[in-house]
């Protein structure tokens, strides 16, 4: 049968999560820009936890066979004796159906988003499947699950793509096995996403009751320890003292259950005496008019973020962006180019950084246009899209070979 009338691909995603933050956004991304005339995508998303539905409802807007089932996701709740049996359990019932819904589709590729979810990779050992690991993590602790997850990933896969250098090596370090499996593939972003917000910024501003005229610097992220908010607080409150005109921007939610992270980020907010100049909303879907609203964007993760999305759409949106020179986010931003890094940990070198911007606007716009431009020169949809469709097209070939694009 030529290629031509071949039937498509039926590709399963195994993904751990139904919202529309980083690793969902570019799920979404890739499945909506495949051709398919070529892949068959199937979905299945963890409803372990009771997300909003954002993904399964994109998805289903186009078409895609969107699944829910109680996965086993690795998460918290289940590093303790009991759940670990509940785990157990819940990863013997993911792969039966898996292997149940592998047979009845017809299913020829798993892929597998993030390490979160195990259940996807056996399920096509025993179905004797292809398999592809996409790893949108970099796990240092627990020290035996970055090894763990590091092990099993070349063993349980034909492809293991990480979406940065800095997971690549981090995979590597951890078990040497995954150089022979592992390529990397940049995340790409759609700009029409963050485009649509363009000049709704100041409607965002006057809802928070920024002054048009005020530098505003924010972040966006979900609101979690690591993500770095408590040390964005820190570094506002030094640069609210040089520059009292500057506003802040916190934009986030919690993961169910974690609800208390609020608590504690308005009772930081007001110790820091940032009551005044600190907004803390909720995760927004227009992030494209959040972008737009601020002036600088900030990347305060205290540990290495893999490749984080929300700086892409702060440069596609023609923001500077000034982060903590860890992970991913070296290999986006250029400093002294497109924003700056800062060594990580030193929230004054983070908040001269702030202040330099908001001294010299002039600079901050012309780094921000060159940020849309590496975007779109070195991040672009269509890019990411041709990389994982050659991946998906070359299964029989060496991993070395397969990103000849």
């Amino acid at each position: 049968m030529s290629q031509e009338h071949a039937p498509p691909k039926p590709i399963l995603y195994v993904h751990p999560s139904d919202e529309l933050y980083g690793a969902d956004l570019i799920l979404l991304q890739l499945i909506s820009g495949l051709d398919r005339r070529r892949f068959r995508p199937i979905v299945v998303l963890a409803d372990d936890l009771p997300f909003p539905g954002l993904l399964s409802q994109a998805l289903r807007e186009q078409g895609v066979k969107t699944i829910h089932f109680r996965l086993a996701v690795l998460r918290r709740q289940y590093f303790r004796p009991l759940g670990i049996l509940l785990f157990l359990w819940r990863l013997f019932a993911s792969v039966l159906f898996l292997c149940w819904l592998i047979r009845r589709e017809r299913v020829e590729v798993v892929h597998s988003n993030t390490l979160a979810v195990l259940s996807g990779a056996l399920a096509a050992r025993l179905t004797g499947i292809t398999h592809i690991w996409h790893v949108h993590e970099i796990l240092l602790r627990p020290r035996f699950l970055r090894r763990l997850t590091a092990w099993l990933a070349p063993r349980l896969s034909e492809r293991v793509v990480a979406v940065s250098t800095a997971t690549y090596d981090n995979l590597c370090t951890a078990d040497p096995l995954n150089a022979a499996k592992a390529t990397v593939v940049h995340n790409g972003l759609d700009t029409r996403r963050v485009d649509a917000g363009r000049g709704r910024g100041q409607a965002v501003r006057a809802s928070w009751g920024v002054p048009s005229d005020a530098p505003l610097i924010g972040m966006v992220g979900r609101l979690s320890h690591w993500k770095g908010q408590d040390y964005f607080l820190e570094v506002a409150a030094l640069v609210h003292q040089a520059r009292p005109a500057a506003r802040f921007a916190i934009v986030g939610g919690t993961v169910a259950g974690q609800e208390g992270r609020v608590v504690e980020l308005r009772a930081a907010i007001d110790r820091l005496g940032l009551t005044s100049v600190m907004t803390l909303d909720n995760f927004r879907e227009d992030v494209g008019a959040v972008l737009d609203a601020y002036d600088l964007f900030v990347m305060p993760s205290i540990l290495p973020d893999p490749f984080p999305t929300v700086v892409l759409e702060a440069m596609a949106a023609g923001r500077p962006v000034i982060a903590n020179a860890h992970g991913g986010s070296t290999e986006l931003v250029i400093d002294g180019r497109t924003g700056m890094l800062v060594p990580p940990g030193q929230a004054e070198a983070m908040a001269a950084a702030i202040i330099s911007m908001i001294d010299q606007p002039a600079r901050a716009q012309e780094m921000g246009h060159e940020g849309r431009r590496r975007i779109e020169q070195q991040f672009s949809l269509e890019r990411f899209i041709t990389r994982w469709s050659q991946i998906y097209a070359d299964l029989g070939a060496p991993a070395s070979e397969v990103l000849t694009v």
